[in-house]
């Protein structure tokens, strides 16, 4: 059998996008780490409200692919936990050192 790429209708990738944001917004920046994203976006240099906007597409839109691609979802509940799941997984919370 043969690899089979997973179909990105619009209706899986917006509920899936959804998904990711509500986790965002739960969470939010201080309490995500999505692995060194946070630290190559503080990298940038615009003003903190740039890099914030910028994070957060990255965050959906690498949530986004990876969550269809792995779980390809078919309701929309799946593709609502796929966005909740995976970005959740992937993201674990940041430590605050200060």
């Amino acid at each position: 059998m043969l690899f089979e790429v997973p179909e990105f209708t619009c209706q899986k990738v917006l509920f899936t996008a959804i998904g990711i944001t509500i986790l965002w917004g739960k969470l939010g920046r201080r309490k995500l780490r999505p692995y060194a994203l946070g630290n190559l976006v503080d990298l940038l240099p615009w003003s903190s409200n740039v890099r914030q906007l910028i994070e957060f597409c990255l965050f959906v839109s690498i949530g986004t692919v990876v969550a269809v691609g792995v779980v390809d979802p078919g309701k929309v509940t799946q593709a609502l936990a796929a966005g909740f799941g995976w970005t959740g997984f992937f993201a674990g919370e940041r430590v605050e050192t200060d």
